[in-house]
């Protein structure tokens, strides 16, 4: 498989459910002195006996790589095992710096 075949899609929320048997998943966040770091995992379906269970594997772990490196690693990784798809999610981004809450309203600044 190709980088380029590979799909690169948002990561899903908490609570929602993968259903593609086997993929990537890049997560990069701030850490305490503001500096991203990554994780990588390859997440697979397993069956063991009559279940069926994610077994995770984690390539990196609060790794010191900005998002775009992590990804690109990723992308590199899963085509060179068949995956098909990397989720990501970058909450180092400048979109995840202000929650929405914290933004003056809209009614209240026209006044």
């Amino acid at each position: 498989m190709k980088a380029r075949d590979i799909q690169v899609l948002p990561a899903l929320d908490p609570g929602e459910s993968y259903v593609e048997p086997t993929f990537m998943l890049v997560e990069t966040a701030l850490n305490e002195h503001g500096d991203p770091v990554t994780t990588i995992e390859h997440v697979a379906s397993r069956v063991v006996g009559d279940r069926v269970g994610w077994q995770i594997a984690t390539l990196g772990q609060s790794a010191s790589l900005t998002h775009a490196a992590a990804l690109e690693w990723a992308v590199s990784f899963a085509a060179s095992r068949n995956v098909p798809i990397v989720y990501q999610r970058d909450e180092a981004s400048p979109r995840y710096a202000a929650a929405p809450s914290t933004l003056p309203e809209a009614s209240s600044a026209s006044k």
